[in-house]
């Protein structure tokens, strides 16, 4: 069997990684809407969209990246085609989710095609070779977006365990710790799940593939915030009218999360490095 038609055949129909995808876009679009739909005023309803932009983003290109794989498995003649046509089908539902949420305001339409271009971009990476790896790292970006909504619903709380002493020096503290923690084991978890998806498809791959693979959750989260970063350009500007202050606390969370995609990055690619480098010694 040849490694093109080996790759196919293993590879082909990752249902499990395209439900978990689609699902994690779902609550992260309900998520959505339940933030903006309580806000009381269309500037309050523009700064939350400019937030939480970025978090649609990232769901949207690791559920089309999923999208895009299965299409290339069942089109591997066609790749790049077929993995922007399944992408661009979930980044279409992402985009009808986030009209839901946000359909008001001078800066709608140019929201909604970022969204939509977000999700063609995510499946046109199953264009890459080898498709297993692409299927691992988008796996890997999964479990640690996943990661991320769970610490975000318990924040709170985390916050409080990570030193919070109700005062605002104790409260940046903590929250800057348990950023970093999150950022890490976030890393740690894309690289363990790459390295445990790629080992379960049996194929032959050279070790480079798999630091790879662990190194893409962190990418496309930086491409995911490079898009935030555009889209939410318009809706910063229409904050910045009602007030600099807001402007500024959506600016400043770019380096935040430019820090936290590096972070995953490189800590997924190390880790995915460091386990199959013990099983090759153990081999």
């Amino acid at each position: 069997m040849s490694t093109a038609t080996s790759e196919v055949s293993t590879s082909r129909r990752p249902i499990t990684v395209v439900v978990v995808a689609l699902t994690l876009l779902a609550l992260t679009l309900w998520s959505t809407y339940s933030v903006i739909a309580n806000a009381a005023s269309e500037f309050l309803i523009t700064t939350l969209a400019a937030l939480v932009l970025p978090s649609v983003l990232l769901a949207t290109i690791l559920a089309g990246g999923a999208a895009g794989v299965l299409a290339v498995g069942l089109l591997p003649w066609r790749r790049l085609l077929a993995g922007s046509a399944g992408g661009l089908a979930v980044g279409l539902l992402a985009m009808a989710g986030m009209l839901v949420a946000y359909h008001k305001g001078p800066a709608v339409p140019y929201v909604a095609a970022v969204v939509a271009v977000t999700g063609a971009l995510g499946g046109a990476a199953a264009a890459l070779r080898p498709l297993a790896a692409v299927t691992a790292g988008i796996a890997g970006g999964v479990a640690a977006t996943a990661l991320g909504l769970v610490v975000a619903y318990f924040q709170n709380d985390l916050v409080d365990l990570f030193g919070n002493q109700e005062t605002v020096g104790t409260m940046a503290e903590a929250a800057s710790r348990l950023q970093l923690t999150t950022s890490v084991v976030s890393g740690v978890l894309a690289g363990v799940v790459a390295f445990a998806y790629l080992r379960r498809t049996g194929l032959a791959l050279p070790w480079p593939v798999y630091p790879a693979a662990g190194a893409a959750a962190g990418a496309l989260t930086l491409v995911a915030t490079l898009l935030g970063w555009l889209g939410r350009l318009p809706l910063t500007e229409i904050v910045e009218d009602y007030s600099e202050f807001d402007a500024q606390i959506i600016y400043s969370r770019l380096p935040e999360q430019i820090n936290h995609g590096m972070i995953v990055l490189f800590a997924g690619a190390f880790v995915a490095m460091i386990l199959v480098g013990r099983t090759m010694r153990r081999s």
